[in-house]
């Protein structure tokens, strides 16, 4: 779970990312309420001392993961929309690595869409800035696609926003209720099926 999360801030503080490695795997499993200073500590076989030169709290530290897992998203997202594939192997390729990459950042994936993280403010600006990415990668996408004569979208804007919408709202079903990996790629053809009904030129 942790590979692309390690891989994407190797080559920072090495103390900093022992902290967010490990409170990351920690939030995961047990959630960010059950977690505590000294767990994470603990983990790291370090006094909490440590943790309070890099973070003032456990809210600060939380943030810190949550950014990060925002972050590796949205570049593998940006890497699929800048990549030399054909708009329809891109859109393809963009509901794919989405959801899979979802699958794996659990901490963004359950802070972006559980209520009870409503009280924490920084998670508005995370998720605003996430949404607003998104549709403008999915506009480039689609843009792409009907100057090649492959989609045919009469408003641009709108279909960038109810794609959007739609990937949104099939998040939970899909990621909650699918643990075996061949089931859960077939959900997404069946997904990325119903999309291109609506938007290929037939």
């Amino acid at each position: 779970m942790s590979s692309i999360f390690n891989s994407f801030i190797s080559g920072q503080d090495t103390v900093r990312n022992l902290i967010l490695r490990s409170a990351r795997d920690l939030f995961a499993q047990y959630g960010y309420r059950k977690t505590t200073m000294e767990d994470i500590a603990v983990a790291l076989r370090k006094g909490k001392s440590s943790l309070y030169y890099y973070f003032k709290n456990k809210e600060e530290i939380f943030q810190a993961v949550i950014e990060l897992e925002s972050e590796i998203l949205e570049n593998r997202l940006w890497e699929v929309v800048k990549s030399e594939y054909p708009p329809k192997q891109k859109f393809n390729d963009y509901v794919i690595i989405r959801m899979e990459t979802l699958r794996e950042l659990k901490n963004f994936q359950r802070a972006m869409r559980d209520e009870s993280y409503r009280s924490y403010l920084f998670l508005d600006e995370i998720r605003e800035k996430s949404e607003v990415s998104e549709k403008q990668m999915l506009k480039t996408i689609l843009e792409e696609g009907v100057s090649a004569g492959q989609f045919d979208i009469k408003n641009l804007r709108l279909a960038a926003i109810g794609i959007s919408t739609a990937l949104r709202g099939l998040e939970l079903p899909l990621l909650r209720g699918i643990d075996n990996f061949d089931d859960f790629r077939l959900q997404l053809d069946n997904i990325l099926n119903i999309l291109f009904y609506g938007i290929l030129k037939r």
